[in-house]
């Protein structure tokens, strides 16, 4: 039995102040990590605090999976500042996990810089001696290229990592290359940083940047811009952008794609040929994802709360990203309706439904569906996918819903029932009309640790990327959730 279908129907109230459900302590904990780019606002205040408080309560009650967790955010989700700051947690609280954490989630010289000054703003000196043991041990399998690129620029450096760690040099060739950090006399890289600050942001720099192979995918995709205007050759780059061993390798968070798409087109200098690479990268992500039988409501939340901005140097929304993973979903289901709402009634922009209905094709361009779709920025009634539900299976002789999918930040502000109740109810009045066996999934895009729905039949997920979607399946055959996939992950 998946972990989220057990009974709970402890209540609770959202940060609107309406009736919500409590969350478990673990539930509470991944919907927060996963839904962060640890450092920056969300519309209804930060959740780093919250995250430390949760973390640190799990170090005393299961590190193990607190662990598994950090691994798990740095690895398959992708993020890197709230992986370091459950590092620390770690480090601080379960020592005992933290050679194991630490061998996971250092992938880059860079994150070794990182995890210290975060461990520093965090807890003061001193460093924790299981801490400075692994990454003393971590550092000596970086190369020269490597240590060169990312040594830092900021108050703490790798030679830093040197002089707090003291690593006992595992051979002539690493204590050459130690001394190299510490005089910093480490051989300039190339990059393409420090061609085009050498040499300008010019056609030669970047054709010459391209042949060379050494722009990495990440790199390639966000100068995507750059590298157009330069008027250098765009066909190399596109055949790297949508080549999918490197789509798979690039650790790509799906968004990344939706951004470069959208700067493209505010800009007026997106091709076709462009277009198509973009897509076919965001294809690659879902193509070979196990199909969604039946017939799905995927319900998009386009309220207000879901304006904010996931960085202060992004212009992606979380209603952008509720948008692109709403239309990869889509892909991947045998018979898919997609319901954008916000707040019924005279404020909102939808009119007195609150919410508009959209039925797109298995070949529609899943970055030309996240365009078209608009933000409203109403309140939250997240019950009006369910009020569209029963008026059309009551209004047409058709097979009911075997499901919905919720993309949303769960604080509902607004329901057709009344104040003092949950949209749980609607979702009883489904069950017991049409269909007892359908299901709801809670796709978490905030984390702010309430929820609308409780018991049998209710899965929740969380999370900014495509590997939220196979936890659709999984939680209706009874063989898996997130939390369930977290305790099973693993950290070797």
């Amino acid at each position: 039995m998946a972990k989220f279908n057990q009974k709970n129907t402890t209540k609770t109230e959202n940060r609107e102040g309406f009736p919500a459900y409590r969350m478990e302590l673990k539930e509470r904990l991944v919907t927060a990590v996963l839904t962060t780019l640890f450092g920056e606002p969300k519309f209804y205040g930060s959740t780093d605090s919250n995250i430390v408080q949760l973390a640190t309560r799990c170090a005393e009650t299961d590190p193990e999976f607190l662990c598994k967790l950090t691994c798990y955010a740095r690895n398959q989700n992708n993020l890197r500042s709230v992986s370091h700051v459950l590092c620390c947690v770690i480090a601080h609280d379960a020592h005992e996990y933290t050679r194991r954490t630490v061998r996971n989630i250092v992938i880059r010289p860079d994150d070794m810089t990182e995890i210290l000054a975060c461990y520093k703003q965090m807890y003061g000196k001193p460093f924790p001696n299981a801490l400075k043991r692994e990454l003393a041990s971590v550092i000596q399998g970086f190369d020269e290229y490597q240590l060169a690129k990312y040594k830092g620029s900021g108050a703490m450096k790798l030679r830093d990592v040197l002089r707090i760690t003291h690593p006992v040099p595992k051979n002539a060739q690493t204590e050459a290359l130690f001394k190299k950090v510490l005089d910093d006399t480490l051989e300039t890289p190339y990059t393409w940083e420090t061609e085009l600050s050498q040499k300008g942001n010019t056609k030669e720099v970047w054709n010459e940047l391209i042949a060379s192979g050494k722009v990495g995918y990440m790199a390639l995709l966000r100068n995507l811009r750059n590298i157009i205007r330069s008027g250098a050759n765009l066909s190399p780059v596109l055949a790297v952008l949508s080549d999918p061993e490197r789509v798979r390798k690039s650790r790509q968070l799906p968004f990344r794609f939706y951004s470069a798409y959208l700067t493209l087109v505010d800009e007026n200098i997106l091709s076709g040929n462009t277009h198509r690479a973009l897509e076919k990268a965001l294809e690659v992500s879902v193509e070979n994802m196990e199909q969604i039988p039946g017939r799905t409501l995927i319900a998009i939340d386009v309220s207000g709360s879901m304006s904010s901005r996931i960085s202060k140097r992004s212009e992606v929304r979380c209603c952008d990203i509720a948008a692109l993973l709403g239309a990869m979903a889509s892909r991947i289901c045998e018979d898919a309706t997609v319901c954008y709402f916000d707040a019924a009634g005279s404020w909102s922009s939808m009119g007195k439904t609150g919410y508009t209905i959209k039925h797109y094709g298995k070949f529609d361009s899943i970055l030309d569906i996240c365009k078209s779709s608009r933000f409203y920025g109403g309140g939250t009634q997240m019950d009006l996918p369910m009020v569209f539900a029963l008026k059309e299976d009551t209004s047409r002789d058709i097979k009911p819903f075997d499901r919905v999918i919720y993309f949303s930040d769960n604080e509902c502000n607004s329901y057709s029932g009344g104040f003092s109740q949950t949209v749980q109810g609607m979702v009883d009045e489904y069950r017991a009309k049409y269909n007892r066996n359908f299901w709801v999934h809670g796709v978490d895009m905030q984390g702010y640790g309430s929820q609308q729905f409780c018991g049998k039949g209710f899965n929740l997920i969380a999370g900014w990327s495509e590997s939220v979607l196979p936890f659709i399946n999984l939680a209706e055959k009874g063989i898996g959730s997130l939390v369930q996939t977290i305790e099973e992950y693993n950290i070797g």
